[in-house]
């Protein structure tokens, strides 16, 4: 009998039935909400597109009554009050110096590099209080709480449209704490490790497991909930207490006797010198901050107290949700005996 074969596996043609891995993964990240690649500027990238989008997009679509606006949309409309109350903010303080004299222009002029840093050191103790303690997480138990995912959103026809338009999102994959995208986890595990659980295997080791759970997306399920859960109650005081810090750098002297160079005399040379003159200024004003004034014993130690709570804190929230996460698999109430009827608990 004449033995009958046919093209090698690796042979055959991309079309029909038969679908290589590669172009069913590249199908994929093209038309469904996956995992988005995480880098240096994902946040960056993502922020950026948010701003953008409020502006342009959300905002517009939210104040016509669009039926497309969504929870997400609304979420990021919060930081355009932000903005638009900084400005507004930092303006009262410059746009009266030119009706004043030179002495009250002056003193007009510290206020407005006072309120200038203050705000925008408060968003970003706001904002780098937590990165960080994500960062410490991510080591610490290999959940990233920061992990994006591109959402692709299919909006309903309106306006006259024919079809509705494809957008495309940026949420976080464990922004929610009882309903993160455990989802997406799997199927990103599955396409890039060919095991849906392999995400799973990996921050299980990490919290302590030596050896492989039979389920491992219900028990690591529970423990990234609980992670989520406390670090967002620890971060909702620690980012208000970094801001705060951040606030009262900006109150300090070093930052009202800051001087610019002028960009039309020196040139691109005088961004570097602003940079520079900036960074010296932080410097000072954190010193200052630390040594306080001899007043009163409050304003001898509260500068003391405000950095030192912004550091504690900011530790506290990694390090708790952190341990908390660990399991000692060699602790009674860890130990299942299989062999036996019944385990002890």
């Amino acid at each position: 009998m004449q033995q009958i074969t046919g093209p090698s596996v690796d042979k055959l043609p991309k079309v029909g039935y038969w679908v290589s891995k590669e172009e069913k993964k590249e199908n994929f990240y093209k038309t469904e909400s996956h995992i988005h690649k995480q880098g240096a500027l994902s946040g960056v990238k993502a922020g950026a597109h948010k701003l953008t989008n409020n502006i342009l997009t959300y905002f517009p679509k939210g104040f016509a009554g669009s039926k497309n606006s969504d929870f997400y949309e609304f979420l990021s409309l919060g930081m355009i009050p932000y903005i638009a109350g900084s400005a507004t903010l930092i303006a009262l303080y410059g746009l009266t110096r030119g009706k004043m004299n030179a002495m009250d222009a002056s003193g007009a002029g510290k206020a407005f590099k006072n309120a200038a840093a203050g705000v925008l050191l408060y968003g970003v103790g706001k904002y780098l209080s937590p990165k960080l303690a994500h960062k410490g997480i991510k080591h610490s138990t290999g959940v990233d709480l920061d992990m994006l995912y591109i959402n692709k959103v299919n909006e309903l026809p309106e306006n006259g449209q024919e079809q509705g338009l494809v957008r495309t999102q940026y949420p976080g994959v464990f922004s929610s704490v009882d309903f993160y995208r455990k989802d997406l986890l799997e199927k990103d595990s599955e396409l890039n490790h060919g095991d849906i659980y392999a995400y799973n295997d990996k921050i299980a080791k990490k919290a302590g497991f030596k050896e492989k759970l039979n389920a491992p997306n219900q028990t690591m399920g529970n423990k990234i909930r609980e992670l989520k859960a406390r670090t967002t109650a620890l971060e909702n005081i620690s980012k208000y207490i970094a801001a705060a810090c951040g606030v009262a750098l900006g109150a300090q002297k070093a930052f009202g006797d800051m001087h610019f160079h002028s960009i039309k005399e020196k040139g691109a040379s005088a961004i570097l010198g602003n940079a520079k003159t900036i960074l010296h200024s932080l410097k000072e004003a954190a010193i200052q901050l630390w040594k306080g004034t001899n007043k009163n014993i409050f304003t001898k130690h509260a500068g003391k107290a405000m950095i030192i709570a912004t550091v504690a804190s900011t530790l506290a929230t990694w390090l708790i949700p952190s341990k908390n996460f660990k399991t000692n698999p060699d602790t009674m109430k860890a130990r299942v005996d299989e062999s036996r009827e019944f385990e002890v608990c």
